[in-house]
């Protein structure tokens, strides 16, 4: 840990966050009635959209955009990347799950404050062909997730199956601000404001990517159902490739 981040937290007490599956680890603190967040990421994940200091230069585009946390401080050594947020206020989504057509107007509301973010000034490329090189680089490094369940798409049965496949079906690209990784953990509802956070993945993507993710969260959580009243229109191709793109992240 860097001298700067051991100052900026000083004596208060780490609590690690479990909530989660990246390689990142997430740990809590107070100082004072302030609530922070420490999050790191190995050195090895630094090109890829696993790393903090990407997805704190992602925040801080962000900030005034929409409502994201606090980037307060950022560092790296030889080992890991370094950022320190202030918590985002409010409750996760996931909490109003139980009310369906809540839970439906967040997710709808939630992709149109994204998808209305100007990205002509964006610098972060997050369009399927980076995120194939992407996955290509933690495969070759054996740095994908182990608990991946190809059951759901017949002929797929190792990593480079789904790669090749992938590389096969990429699509034409209507390109928007995306999350990257939209679900009901990552984003906060406080006095019906939202709040968006864990954003390594954000940047220029297909519209669908986030789509994808909402109608996969409602649809698995909530009931089929709602999970089609999301869509005004449907593209199954599209869906099925971000489905596949996230499964071994």
């Amino acid at each position: 840990m860097t001298a700067a981040i051991k100052q900026f937290i000083r004596d208060a007490a780490l609590h690690r966050d479990a909530i989660g599956e990246s390689p990142c680890q997430v740990r809590s603190f107070r100082r004072g009635n302030a609530l922070y967040f420490l999050k790191t990421s190995p050195a090895i994940y630094a090109n890829t959209t696993y790393s903090v200091l990407r997805e704190a230069a992602v925040l801080q585009w962000l900030s005034g955009k929409v409502n994201v946390p606090e980037v307060m401080l950022t560092a790296q050594d030889t080992q890991q990347e370094y950022m320190i947020t202030r918590a985002a206020p409010g409750v996760p989504l996931a909490e109003h799950l139980d009310d369906e057509q809540r839970a439906l107007a967040l997710f709808r509301e939630a992709l149109r404050q994204l998808q209305a973010i100007d990205i002509t000034d964006c610098p972060f490329d997050s369009s399927a062909a980076v995120r194939l090189r992407e996955l290509e680089f933690l495969i070759s490094e054996g740095l994908i997730d182990a608990d991946y369940d190809f059951d759901a798409w017949p002929g797929l049965h190792t990593p480079q199956d789904l790669l090749a496949r992938l590389h096969a079906t990429i699509p034409d690209e209507d390109l928007v601000f995306s999350h990257g990784d939209l679900g009901d953990s990552n984003v906060f509802v406080h006095n019906n404001e939202l709040y968006f956070i864990d954003l390594g993945r954000g940047g220029k993507a297909d519209r669908w990517l986030d789509i994808a993710f909402a109608h996969r969260n409602l649809r698995d959580d909530v009931s089929e159902a709602i999970a089609t009243q999301l869509l005004p229109t449907d593209a199954p191709t599209k869906r099925t490739f971000f489905e596949q793109l996230d499964e071994l992240f």
